[in-house]
């Protein structure tokens, strides 16, 4: 027997198929795709610092025009009542009936002194809510105000906020 020296041979390295590089290339595909629809998503709007202030200044701002326009009432009904006395003191001319026109006079002033308190308090509560109420962050954006839950976050503090006004301001 000889001795024959094998050679050996040269491993044959394993090929890869087209197939294999195919199913790669659609899962890579199709993972891209997913990964950019998942990142794209809604898109919703983060308010920003000058969003939140600017909706807070627009809120000021009706809340001052409707104190304005409550005082303007008030004047405009206490200019009402004094041209009422003007008209009834001009009616008004002998003696006898001059202690009630001064007694309807007391009571006309007292009825404009009232209707000014009454003013004063409503203005006074008005601010009093402004400074109690502070809305979650979910519900100080305008378009999220009238969801259910934003709703019921309103309704509860100012139940709460009446309740303390009954109990008395401490």
């Amino acid at each position: 027997m000889v001795n024959e020296q094998t050679s050996p041979q040269p491993m044959r390295t394993p090929s890869l198929s087209p197939q294999f590089f195919f199913v790669c290339a659609v899962v890579l595909l199709a993972g891209g795709i997913l990964f950019h629809w998942l990142e794209q998503g809604p898109k919703v709007p983060v308010p920003t610092a000058a969003d939140e202030a600017a909706t807070a200044e627009a809120a000021a701002a009706r809340r001052l025009q409707r104190l304005r326009e409550r005082e303007g009432q008030a004047r405009i009904e206490l200019e009402r009542r004094e041209a009422e006395e003007r008209t009834r003191r001009a009616l008004l001319v002998d003696g006898p009936t001059e202690a009630a026109a001064k007694k309807e006079r007391e009571e006309l002033a007292r009825r404009q002194t009232m209707a000014v308190e009454e003013q004063r308090a409503a203005v006074r509560t008005e601010e009093a809510w402004q400074r109690f109420y502070k809305p979650s962050a979910e519900c100080r954006d305008p378009a999220a105000a009238t969801r259910v839950e934003c709703v019921n976050e309103y309704v509860k503090a100012r139940r709460a906020f009446q309740a303390t006004q009954v109990a008395g301001p401490n």
